[in-house]
């Protein structure tokens, strides 16, 4: 059985195609990033860019027929910040499923949050004691803090990479101040009590890694796993944003458009550590998509080991 997922983010459109066997691990067979920026320019109660909406229709069509040439018998998609906060973001996703062919589920930030939460735990050995989940988003940042127990909590902060970008570009002292906020997040305060652990999925943290791990292409085995400290991260934020836009937009291994944003992401996970006290932060190639895909099989009956799907 081969069955996709199409995550239709506020600053890209990722797709992945996966391969299932039964008593086998699932294999990835197909992945893929298209850049849209869905939600540039989105204030609140406004609707969706135009060009946006156009750009983010063409690759969610692209992708459904690419999964389907890849043998998917199923796929989904779901969308996130920008389509959640968008006034019309409810009609664009319906939209897209009647030019598609593929249900298109709006994430509530709670779900979004557990969906990374549960993806990141299943897959990174993280320990049995407390641990926060971080998905820097485009438009959004969604926390989960969690332990053994099986409690989780969730909050979403309005804090995006590329609506920061968009606001303050890569100006270090205008990004903390608008992050200053993160600090008195209660779910990092409790965090911080109960000194847990922080881990990263989505595109702020891989990147990150990439940078950090000096890789000149796409290599989530790399990334998985890797282990930032937290003066790294601050070190990284500074030189990054030290850099003209032409050159980090030529960084090897980042894709030109999310080196556009990474400055903006990165101060947003560095406030995230700092607040609950953490000195690390482990970083997982695997996100809300794998976890949604999982979710998704799971419904039909079918149960999919998705804890080590690499292509």
């Amino acid at each position: 059985m081969v069955a996709a997922v199409i995550d239709v983010g506020s600053n890209s459109v990722l797709l992945l195609t996966v391969a299932l066997e039964p008593d086998r691990p699932a294999r990835a067979v197909d992945e893929a990033l298209a850049t849209t920026r869905l939600g540039r320019g989105l204030r609140p109660g406004g609707t969706l860019d135009r060009g946006g909406r156009e750009r983010t229709a063409a690759a969610v069509a692209a992708f459904a027929a690419r999964a389907r040439a890849a043998g998917a018998s199923r796929t989904w998609a779901f969308a996130t910040g920008a389509a959640r906060d968008a006034a019309d973001g409810r009609d664009f996703a319906a939209e897209l499923a009647v030019l598609t062919g593929v249900p298109v589920e709006v994430l509530a930030g709670e779900r979004e949050a557990r969906l990374a939460y549960e993806t990141v735990r299943a897959g990174v050995d993280l320990g049995d004691g407390a641990v926060v989940v971080a998905d820097v988003g485009g438009r959004t940042t969604e926390l989960a803090l969690g332990a053994g127990d099986g409690t989780v909590v969730t909050a979403s902060l309005p804090l995006g990479a590329l609506a920061l970008a968009e606001m303050h570009g890569a100006h270090l002292a205008s990004l903390a101040a608008s992050t200053a906020g993160v600090a008195a997040s209660g779910l990092l305060a409790a965090a911080h009590t109960r000194h847990a652990r922080l881990a990263a999925s989505g595109g702020t943290a891989t990147a990150l890694a990439a940078v950090d791990l000096g890789l000149t292409g796409h290599a989530p085995r790399r990334v998985h796993g890797h282990v930032l400290g937290r003066g790294t991260v601050a070190a990284l934020t500074a030189r990054l944003a030290a850099m003209p836009d032409e050159q980090r937009s030529r960084l090897p291994g980042l894709d030109a458009e999310r080196a556009a944003i990474l400055p903006a992401g990165a101060v947003v996970l560095e406030r995230i550590a700092a607040a609950m006290g953490a000195s690390e932060i482990v970083v997982s190639a695997h996100g809300v998509r794998h976890g949604y895909l999982a979710a998704a099989l799971a419904a039909e009956g079918v149960q999919a080991e998705l804890r080590t799907l690499w292509p």
